[in-house]
């Protein structure tokens, strides 16, 4: 199984719109969300390649994959060796020009 390392961007990401859910709408529904991406996090220790090619991300040299966790996110990640690197997660609502800047890769 590899393993996961999140980013300081990727963990930011997962934990400030925990705190607004759980503010907005009540903890079991923050719960809920916390326990999806959980989900989807195993499985990816599992299945590394579970997720498809980030198409914005494809002109460089390190592959970024992504995999959808919500209608409105997106997990973006790369593979190294039998490590996951979770590099953010994506509000597809956004300009898709802003996860071209946001990502420092190769």
């Amino acid at each position: 199984m590899a393993e996961i390392i999140w980013t300081r961007r990727a963990n930011h990401e997962r934990i400030a719109p925990l705190s607004y859910v759980e503010k907005t709408f009540g903890i079991r529904t923050a719960e809920r969300i916390y326990e999806r991406t959980n989900s989807f996090i195993h499985a990816l220790t599992a299945h590394p390649f579970l997720g498809s090619p980030e198409p914005l991300l494809e002109n460089r040299r390190t592959e970024y994959r992504s995999l959808v966790i919500h209608k409105h996110t997106k997990l973006i990640y790369r593979i190294q060796a039998d490590k996951i690197f979770i590099v953010d997660l994506w509000d597809t609502r956004r300009e898709p020009s802003h996860l071209i800047r946001r990502i420092r890769g190769k």
